[in-house]
């Protein structure tokens, strides 16, 4: 723990000499143009200083709301400008292009070298124009969206050299981005630039080194222990390191200078994944779902949006996922907060340390969302409130995890007192019951032999009854033969296997032509004995193994007939049909004669998904069997499938 606070103390050292280090009370002189006044900064005659020249705010603007003025547009608009008001122009987010207008006036006699820094790296388009005269002495395009090595000084920041000419030097500047808007202008004298740039990475990289630090210190516990939490507190101190690696511009410059395409969504990755695992990992350590399982709910919610916008970071567009991203940390950290708040008031110990780290943060990281949004002024402190938090945040929550070891092991201790005791007690206990429990198994024993046998012979006559029960079921009660249930079975396995066989499958449907006038001629057990005779002329003539005969309903049958193609079909149906057409059914002193229409389909199925259709078509022939005078049989073709 020492090593922690010794960083955050020499953090804030460091932190105290950069933050003066931009200078804002230069000499201005300016000139009109239009309505305006065009800001004009003075420059030493030898160009040095100690400090650099904040320009950001002493600069015209013109707002592109169409995206579409050009260089030379601009040159010569004259309405439409404006003054900035802020010190650190933010515009939060916003899609439209931004002009902005300066003068520079060097009063040597011999040009000088400054360089131009916009220092928020993960804008899209830069350009810098540079008029010297009425012409364009210099220009940059620079951005995050191009390639890193092909920076005119290879910075984690946009850092454009000039070389101001004596005399008045007019500058123009254009920037664009899918997240937000910035334009912290600030001069520098080179010397001055370098100096400074050391001292800001070398408190960039005391920040890494002690997230480092955690994230390894955290992995050793993890392994230890064994614990979720560890594991979802060391992603989110790497999520929230890259993500202010890419916000600081270091991971295009060190980490992927050649990645452009990942680096254009890279800042919405990163803090999604944090989101996610802080939330995770809120969730594990406070035990919201045994001590607060509303917050636990609302958590594990926020964790399965997190995730999704965290993959959509990937294809979606960045000026999406930014804005969302960014809106849902408040939210997370917000429900955090409030629950570890809660857990604590409920008695929670381990979450003090917690509620004391999410406060932290959540101030942090709403001043640095506030400002992406433009609603508070961004300087120094606005843009690392969210570091100088999440520093305080790792070691609160180092604190918090270390009690809750020291808790954990005060618990088990307990507990392992407490179960010696139980063990002593039960040791007594168990003596006076295995002489108890020896007398009780050989009781059991008998008992189970007992009823073994007893099971075994229900046993055998369920299964004699279930037998006789499936072929009740699947027996039409009347006829004999298979009922429809039966038949749909049979009908689905033969479909599917002559699908993966190629091979023909044929349906016929016969219908008895005009049962209601048996029944109402002869009477009911006249047609029911119609109904037996029928299905015996059927049950002789279907004998091969494979082919299914049931009743399909009422006076309707149906025939499946397997690997056989639609003109032996026709043909069977036609002697089936000969073959009633002769029968003499005789009951009692009665004779009676039927006739019966039959509907043949055929197809070597193509997809198994469309077994109705066959039925369909065979029924739809029977249909037109009957429409064309009855006793006869009709077949038909099917269109989605392959006829045989």
């Amino acid at each position: 723990m020492f090593l922690i606070r010794f960083a955050i103390i020499a953090i804030l050292l460091l932190i105290l000499p950069v933050q003066g280090a931009v200078a804002l009370d230069q000499p201005v002189l300016e000139i009109s143009i239009g309505e305006h006044l065009v800001p004009r900064i003075q420059l030493p005659p030898d160009g040095r200083s100690d400090t650099g020249i904040s320009v950001g705010p002493r600069m015209l603007l013109l707002v592109d709301s169409n995206n579409r003025l050009t260089l030379e547009d601009v040159l010569m608009q004259v309405q439409g400008w404006q003054t900035i008001d802020k010190e650190s122009p933010n515009f939060g987010f916003i899609d439209r292009a931004h002009w902005f207008r300066f003068d520079l006036y060097h009063s040597g006699s011999t040009a000088i070298t400054q360089l131009m820094e916009l220092p928020i790296p993960f804008l899209d388009d830069v350009r810098l124009y540079h008029f010297v005269d009425g012409k364009l002495q210099q220009s940059y395009e620079v951005g995050d969206l191009k390639p890193f090595m092909d920076r005119p000084v290879r910075h984690q920041n946009f850092v454009m050299p000039l070389s101001v000419a004596p005399g008045r030097n007019e500058l123009l500047l254009r920037v664009q981005s899918a997240g937000t808007v910035e334009a912290p202008l600030t001069l520098w004298q080179p010397e001055t630039f370098y100096s400074l740039t050391w001292d800001a990475r070398l408190l960039q990289g005391v920040f890494a080194g002690v997230m480092g630090i955690m994230v390894l210190y955290n992995l050793f516990l993890y392994f230890s222990v064994r614990d979720a939490s560890y594991l979802y507190y060391v992603g989110f101190v790497i999520s929230f390191l890259f993500f202010q690696i890419c916000l600081k511009g270091y991971g295009y410059a060190y980490f992927w200078p050649n990645s452009v395409h990942f680096n254009s969504f890279a800042i919405a990755t990163f803090v999604g994944f944090s989101e996610l695992f802080f939330a995770l990992f809120s969730s594990h350590f406070l035990r919201l779902k045994q001590m607060f399982p509303i917050g636990h709910l609302i958590l594990q919610a926020l964790v399965i949006i997190s995730a999704f916008v965290t993959l959509a970071t990937f294809f979606a567009p960045y000026t999406i996922t930014i804005r969302v991203t960014t809106g849902l940390v408040l939210p997370v950290c917000a429900v955090a907060m409030f629950s570890g708040y809660w857990v604590w008031l409920k008695g929670g110990e381990h979450a003090r340390y917690f509620c004391l780290a999410s406060t932290a943060i959540i101030l942090g990281i709403s001043i640095l969302v506030l400002g992406k949004f433009g609603l508070v002024v961004l300087n120094f402190w606005t843009e690392n409130a969210a570091q100088i938090a999440a520093l305080m945040q790792v070691s609160l929550l180092s604190f918090a995890l270390a009690d809750r070891i020291n808790r954990e092991k005060q618990l088990r201790i307990n507990a392992q007192a407490e179960v010696l005791i139980q063990e002593q007690m039960l040791l007594r206990s168990q003596e006076k019951l295995i002489s108890t429990q020896e007398e009780a198994n050989r009781n059991l024993e008998q008992k189970v032999t007992e009823r073994t046998m007893e099971l075994r012979n229900t046993l055998g006559q369920l299964e004699e009854a279930n037998e006789k029960l499936h072929a009740l079921s699947i027996t039409d009660s009347l006829t004999g033969i298979h009922n429809r249930a039966y038949f749909s079975e049979q009908y689905s396995r033969e479909y599917a296997r002559a699908h993966r066989q190629q091979i023909p499958l044929s349906l016929m449907l016969c219908d008895i032509d005009f049962f209601k006038s048996i029944n109402d001629n002869y009477g009911h057990l006249a047609g029911d004995h119609c109904l037996k005779e029928f299905a015996g002329i059927l049950r002789q003539s279907i004998s091969r193994s494979g082919d299914v005969l049931a009743r399909y309903g009422g006076e309707e049958f149906v025939v499946l007939l397997v690997n056989t193609p639609l003109e032996a079909a026709v043909t069977m149906a036609e002697n089936l049909r000969q073959k009633i057409a002769e029968a003499d059914m005789v009951q009692g002193l009665q004779h009676i004669h039927l006739t019966a229409s039959f509907g043949v389909a055929s197809c070597i199925p193509k997809d198994p998904a469309h077994e109705g259709g066959l039925l369909q078509q065979a029924d739809d022939a029977l249909y037109q069997a009957k429409s064309d005078g009855r006793n006869c049989v009709r077949s038909r073709v099917l269109s989605n499938v392959s006829t045989s």
